[in-house]
């Protein structure tokens, strides 16, 4: 399979996925739709070296308090609503989350498998397709947090989102698969960030925007 059938036959998967009668969906309002479309395009805009094939993105929301993430090729973001009002904070931490899936996404970082959807893709097969090696994630984590700082986001909270999924693994079991993995990452990117000796020069946005708390209280308040 070449890497533009790879691709083509993953993007699919998301029709069969949310045919699964399991699967609840939220379905944005416009101001929360154009929120994320912008926080989006601040981060493929400015990193256009790296983000050479997705030029745009789309994130589904799903209305599960279970906090996981995960992407499909074609720049398809998946977050969980117990994800964005129980962990995600501040803005920068959701630019992490966001950031890392949008790497995988472009440079199609998924088991290299043929699935045959039998109906429908459930949540466990997608989340399995996304898990990375050790060595895997953390190269991700670090182009993640490359770019979120140049985009000029917070990149200490890069290190927090880690922190906060190791500290809450009964949580995330179900994301992570691993949890001994969890806590690997969060020590070798640890002695990643203090390697690290030359960061880039931008001012980081210590504070979260209005539209970012509107958001955030309009997923909270689905039912």
């Amino acid at each position: 399979m070449s890497a533009k059938d790879f691709e083509d036959h993953y993007a699919d998967l998301k029709k069969s996925f949310l045919n699964n009668p399991e699967i609840k969906i939220i379905k944005l309002e416009l101001s929360a739709a154009n929120y994320l479309e912008s926080l989006m395009e601040e981060i493929l805009n400015g990193n256009e070296n790296i983000f050479k094939k997705n030029k745009s993105a789309k994130v589904t929301i799903l209305n599960t308090e279970t906090p996981l993430h995960f992407s499909l090729p074609k720049g398809e973001v998946f977050l969980s609503k117990g994800l964005i009002t129980k962990y995600l904070k501040n803005e920068s931490m959701l630019a992490c989350v966001l950031t890392f899936e949008l790497v995988k996404s472009e440079k199609l970082l998924y088991p290299k498998q043929t699935v045959i959807p039998t109906g429908y893709i459930p949540l466990e097969k997608l989340l399995f397709l996304n898990r990375l090696n050790l060595e895997e994630q953390l190269e991700v984590h670090k182009w993640a947090h490359h770019i979120i700082v140049r985009s000029g986001f917070d990149g200490e909270y890069y290190l927090s989102w880690l922190q906060a999924q190791n500290r809450n693994t009964a949580d995330f079991i179900l994301q992570v698969g691993d949890p001994n993995q969890i806590t690997r990452e969060e020590s070798l990117f640890k002695a990643f960030l203090i390697k690290t000796t030359q960061e880039d020069k931008v001012v980081s946005k210590k504070n979260s925007s209005k539209s970012f708390y509107s958001f955030i209280n309009r997923i909270r308040d689905v039912l």
